[in-house]
């Protein structure tokens, strides 16, 4: 009697390759460009210009006029970032033969809690989810965004020129989508047949490409359904100054930036370990001009 096929399978052993293979890749260069700046309490606090006082040209023995600047309390909280990765006993240690069930749940969680920081910090809105922080979409002012048309147009150089001037102390990058640097590519070889050019970053580790002597880098979590006018299917280009002194940054508590993994142990009633992935972080925007949004924009 020939060997059945179904019991030739329960003779073999199938190969298992180690590691895990990505499968959700994003790209998002700002994270690794964003300065972080520790926080001792709940909150940070600072003032912004507001208002001055001038002086007055002024006749002989007339009155000095007085006056006084004026400031604004700018408070922006630290946001708790969490999740937890529960694993059975039994699995950590009879299914650990290949892979470390434990440090890949562990790594993937950090993973997937990356991409929650990453997202919030251009899509977050505290007045959306009162539990998340702000990110640059929200934090950018009415008179720093800038619009493409009505109903959304495609970007060109005089855009880009406008977006850039807006950072009145200079912007340190330019952030879009890929579909928005390829069209600004296109238009680069369309004008004078060049390829836009590259420069090194300082701790970047890589040459990024520029436009008009300012880095641009690449974020896939842009949202590409922004709405404007008649077009549902637009998004932005952002020009930041990031620093701490006048620019965007982020925000931490605790000893160390980054994220954190805590070992809770055994859940009371299962067999099984609990670890939790954590960051307390937020951002912050020191100067309201230090950021400038081009929306309406249809090269996605």
């Amino acid at each position: 009697m020939p060997l059945l096929v179904e019991e030739a399978a329960k003779l073999s052993q199938e190969q298992m390759e180690r590691g895990v293979i990505e499968e959700i890749i994003d790209t998002d260069e700002l994270f690794a460009l964003i300065p972080f700046m520790g926080v001792n309490g709940k909150a940070y606090v600072y003032n912004r210009e507001d208002t001055l006082s001038e002086g007055e040209f002024l006749d002989p023995y007339e009155v000095v006029p007085e006056g006084a600047a004026t400031f604004k309390e700018v408070m922006t909280k630290l946001r708790i970032l969490a999740g937890d990765v529960d694993l059975d006993k039994f699995l950590i240690t009879t299914q650990s033969d290949t892979n470390d069930q434990l440090a890949i749940q562990i790594a993937s969680k950090s993973k997937a809690l990356g991409r929650k920081f990453r997202r919030a910090l251009v899509q977050g809105d505290s007045s959306v989810n009162a539990k998340e922080f702000d990110g640059i979409r929200a934090l950018t002012p009415a008179a720093q965004t800038l619009v493409a048309g009505a109903n959304g147009s495609a970007v060109n150089f005089g855009m880009l020129d406008e977006l850039k001037d807006a950072v009145k102390n200079g912007a340190d990058v330019l952030m879009m989508r890929q579909g928005t640097w390829r069209a600004v590519r296109a238009l680069l070889r369309a004008a004078g047949g060049n390829e836009a050019a590259t420069m090194m970053i300082k701790n970047f580790g890589q040459a990024v490409p520029c436009y008009d002597g300012k880095p641009v880098i690449i974020n896939d979590f842009l949202p590409a359904d922004e709405v404007q006018g008649t077009a549902d299917a637009t998004c932005s280009i952002y020009a930041l100054r990031l620093n701490e002194t006048d620019g965007f940054h982020g925000i931490y508590g605790g000893p160390n930036a980054g994220i954190q993994v805590e070992s809770i142990g055994t859940i009371q009633n299962k067999d099984a370990v609990r670890y939790r992935v954590k960051w307390y972080v937020g951002t912050a925007l020191k100067a309201t001009h230090s950021v400038a949004r081009l929306q309406g924009v249809t090269n996605v």
